[in-house]
């Protein structure tokens, strides 16, 4: 047990490290499946490149503590293979934080667009990036200070900024989707949303808990093996929830792998309103949309509801 838990490869990483690979199959799968299988296409803008970015900070999320925390045994030869590289920039800014940044722009979409009922004032091409800067600015501090010793452990006095950090983005991301809690979704986005970040906070929670455990106790053999098992395992469940969240996809795509009403008509007579008794019977009136109404109010109409997710796959809103 002491050998692997300071140089790795003991059972339970390994098996950590099935389940982390099973975790991102899925993420991918989902990511996929949608489109292959109900040929919808491609989402345009933020719609596409967002949920894209997500795969990617949560491949670096995965595979950087994989590196980082000694779950493989081998030697370090490269700078590639450094713990700043992996433990500092591939972790942090392009790993959970830019998760973290992902989910934050897509809520902030739509605390603007149900809330304010207007198109957000910056585009997420900048906004993205701008809520990125503190964790390259926190890296960039910590490559600067080099405070991880050869094991890829900080000091104590580090512990407390960088858990900070983590919980001041888990804030902003609750409180935006706070924000638009009361909006009537009949599409369940909000609810969907709601679940997600619930699942997600429970996930943060235990694995800062293993990540302040792997980092302040690394004399502790059977402890450094247990918490970088469950800081591996609770970061695959982080990802994979986080995408689970139906506002990680496009609406459309949502609405697909959803019961949808048949198109198709057997007869000519279905499709003209005739019934099989030949009485040609009055179709029902369209119901006039009073656009002064409230956003929630629209979305009870199916057919402003329709058009209003398909603008919004596209990013575009066009009553607003």
């Amino acid at each position: 047990m002491a050998s692997c838990a300071v140089d790795g490869g003991c059972a339970s990483d390994y098996i950590a490290i099935a389940i982390s690979a099973v975790c991102f199959i899925l993420l991918l799968l989902r990511l996929i499946l949608p489109f292959a299988i109900h040929k919808i296409p491609l989402p345009k803008r933020s719609s596409f490149w967002i949920p894209v970015i997500q795969i990617f900070a949560s491949f670096n999320l995965l595979l950087s503590i994989v590196m980082s925390v000694n779950f493989l045994k081998f030697e370090k030869r490269h700078w590639w293979q450094s713990c700043y590289a992996w433990a500092v920039w591939i972790e942090a800014p392009l790993g959970f934080g830019l998760l973290l940044s992902c989910r934050i722009s897509q809520a902030f979409q739509l605390y603007y667009i149900f809330v304010k009922r207007c198109l957000p004032p910056i585009r997420s091409y900048i906004f993205l990036p701008l809520i990125l800067l503190p964790w390259i600015a926190g890296a960039a501090l910590m490559h600067v200070k080099k405070p991880l010793n050869d094991r890829c452990h900080m000091g104590t006095q580090w512990i407390i900024p960088v858990v900070s950090l983590h919980a001041i983005y888990v804030a902003i991301l609750v409180g935006f989707t706070g924000a638009i809690r009361h909006i009537e979704f009949r599409f369940d986005e909000l609810r969907d949303l709601w679940q997600g970040i619930l699942v997600s906070a429970s996930s943060i929670g235990v694995w800062v808990a293993a990540y302040i455990l792997n980092e302040i106790h690394d004399d502790i053999s059977w402890l450094q093996v247990v918490s970088r098992f469950a800081l591996l395992v609770t970061a695959s469940i982080l990802v994979l929830s986080f995408f689970s969240i139906s506002s990680s996809q496009p609406l459309l795509s949502q609405i697909s792998l959803r019961k949808r009403e048949p198109l198709a008509f057997e007869t000519m007579g279905q499709a003209l309103g005739i019934p099989n008794s030949g009485l040609l019977l009055p179709r029902e009136p369209a119901p006039v949309i009073d656009p002064n109404e409230p956003l929630d109010k629209l979305l009870m109409n199916k057919r402003f509801r329709q058009s209003f997710m398909s603008f919004a796959d596209r990013g575009e809103c066009a009553f607003l």
